[in-house]
C-alpha cells in the first residue's frame, strides 16, 4: 500500500506544472523520457519488482493526475503497477486515466534498456533522472549487482527528505509589481511536411572532449557552444525558406535551467526555469562570432538569483490571481492555452535541454552502456533537441514530428562536422528529406 505523506489529502500542482494539463495536444504530449541501456538482460517481472520497492520511496510519484471546477490536482493512486514493453516512438501520450493505470509516467524496457517516461506535470528532468537512476540500481541489487553510492539514488525504504515533495516555487516567491511582458513571436519552421504523432528520432553521438575543445575556443561551455549551433542552424533554414527579408522573425532557443543550486531547493517535483536566447536577424545576418558572443551574455545574465527571482514570481502570482485562481477550469484551459502561447511556445523557435554531464556510481557505471534523453516537440516548434552526457559521450537526440523532413537536424549536425567534431548518428526514422 503507497500512501503520499499526508495520507488520501491531494497534493496541489506545483507552478510550473500547472501548465501542461490544460495544454496538452496530438502534437504536444509534454510527456519526457531518460532511459538508461544495460549490458545485462532486462528481465520484465524483475524489472517490476525493483518498480514497486523504489515507488515506495517516492510517494509523491505515486499520484494520479484529477481535474477539479478550479484546477487540475493529484491524488495518492493505489492501483496496481506494470512494465511496458518498449516501441521505437518516445515520449507517446500518457492518459491520465488509461494510459499507465493512472499514474504519470511510464516504465518501459527492451532486452537492454530501462527508459522511463514522465508527464511533465509529475516532475523535471532532474527528478526524472533521481528516479530512473534509483530505478535502475534496485534492479542491478536484484540481479546480484551493487550500485554502488550515490546521492542521487534513493533507497527503499530510507527516510524520505520532505523538501523532495515541496513546490519550492512557493518557497522562493518574492511579490514584485510588473513582471508581466510579452515578447514577440519567433521564427518557426513552416508545414510543409506532413506532420505526425509517432515522434521520429535522431540521435547523435559525440565525444564530450571534442566539444569541451570547439567550445573553450569560444570561451564558451558546451550548452552555450550548442545553443549557439542551433540558432545559426535555424537563421539558416529561415534564410532558406523566407525569400523576403522583411518578414524575417527573431530566431529563440529555450534553454530550461535546473535552479535548484541557486535556490538551495532539494525538491524532486518540477524547479526548473526557461530563458530564452536569440539574435534579431531582421538586424541582418549573424556570424557565428556573433551569435555565441550573445548567447554567453544573455545566458550567464539570465542565470542568476535575480534574474531567475522575477520568473519565479511572474509563475507564482499568476497562479495567486483571483481572476485566474477562481476561474472554472472551463474557463482556465483557453486561457492557459493563451499563456503557454505568450511565454512559451510562439516567442522560441525551438529548445534543447541538457541535462549534463550524469556521474554513475562505480557499480552502476560498469553496467550501464548508454544514457539518453528525450523531449517531446510541439506543434509550433516541431524539433526539440534533448542532451545528456555520461561515460565520455554526450547524446544530442533530436525529436520532430515531421514526418519526413530532416533540413534542420542536418543544418545543426553537419556544421559540427565541418568544425571537426566527428558524429555518430542513429535513427527510428524510415526515410528523410530536405
Amino acid at each position: 500500500m503507497r500512501n503520499y505523506q499526508h495520507g488520501s489529502e491531494l497534493l496541489p500542482l506545483d507552478n510550473s506544472a500547472i501548465i501542461y494539463p490544460p495544454t496538452v495536444a496530438r502534437f504536444n504530449t509534454h510527456v519526457f523520457r531518460l532511459s538508461m541501456d544495460l549490458r545485462i538482460p532486462v528481465i520484465p517481472e524483475r524489472l517490476l519488482t525493483a518498480l514497486e520497492h523504489v515507488l515506495e520511496r517516492f510517494p509523491y510519484f505515486a499520484v494520479s493526475l484529477r481535474q477539479g471546477f478550479y484546477w487540475y490536482y493529484l491524488m495518492p493512486n493505489h492501483a496496481p503497477l506494470a512494465v511496458y514493453e518498449d516501441n521505437s516512438s518516445p515520449c507517446t501520450y500518457i492518459h491520465p486515466k488509461r494510459g499507465a493505470n493512472g499514474y504519470l509516467f511510464k516504465v518501459r524496457y527492451t532486452s537492454r534498456r530501462i527508459a522511463v517516461e514522465y508527464f511533465h506535470a509529475l516532475t523535471d528532468g532532474t527528478g526524472g533522472l533521481v528516479f530512473l537512476k534509483s530505478l535502475v540500481a534496485e534492479y542491478l541489487k536484484l540481479s546480484g549487482v551493487q550500485a554502488g553510492d550515490d546521492p542521487q539514488v534513493l533507497i527503499p525504504g530510507s527516510m524520505m527528505d520532505p523538501q523532495e515533495s515541496e513546490d519550492s516555487f512557493e518557497r522562493c516567491y518574492t511579490p514584485l509589481k510588473s513582471v508581466f511582458g510579452f515578447e514577440s513571436k519567433a521564427f518557426h519552421m513552416g508545414a510543409d511536411d506532413t506532420l505526425t504523432d509517432s515522434v521520429q528520432v535522431i540521435s547523435a553521438r559525440i565525444k564530450i572532449e571534442d566539444l569541451k575543445r570547439i567550445s573553450t575556443s569560444y570561451k564558451a561551455t558546451i550548452t552555450e557552444y550548442l545553443v549557439a549551433e542551433l540558432i545559426d542552424a535555424m537563421q539558416r533554414i529561415q534564410e532558406q525558406t523566407v525569400r523576403n527579408p522583411k518578414r524575417y522573425r527573431p530566431v529563440r532557443v529555450s534553454v530550461p535551467v535546473n535552479i535548484r543550486k541557486v535556490f538551495g531547493s532539494k525538491s524532486l517535483r518540477n524547479f526548473t526555469l526557461f530563458i530564452v536566447i536569440g539574435i534579431d536577424v531582421r538586424l541582418g545576418h549573424y556570424a557565428f562570432e556573433e551569435i555565441i558572443d550573445q548567447v554567453i551574455h544573455q545566458v550567464r545574465g539570465g542565470v542568476n538569483a535575480k534574474s531567475l527571482s522575477k520568473q519565479v514570481s511572474r509563475n507564482v502570482a499568476g497562479r495567486r490571481n483571483p481572476l485566474i485562481r477562481y476561474a472554472p477550469n472551463i474557463f482556465k484551459r483557453p486561457l492557459m492555452k493563451l499563456l503557454s502561447d505568450s511565454y512559451g511556445d510562439s516567442v522560441y523557435s525551438t529548445t534543447i535541454s541538457n541535462i549534463g554531464n550524469v556521474e554513475l556510481p562505480k557499480g552502476m557505471a560498469d553496467v550501464v552502456d548508454r544514457l539518453d534523453f528525450f523531449l517531446s516537440p510541439s506543434k509550433p516548434n516541431k524539433v526539440s533537441c534533448g542532451a545528456i552526457g555520461a561515460n565520455g559521450y554526450l547524446l544530442m537526440n533530436f525529436t520532430s514530428i515531421y514526418e519526413t523532413k530532416t533540413a534542420y537536424e542536418r543544418e545543426v549536425l553537419t556544421a559540427l562536422v565541418a568544425k571537426g567534431i566527428p558524429v555518430e548518428v542513429a535513427t527510428n526514422r524510415k526515410n528523410g528529406k530536405d
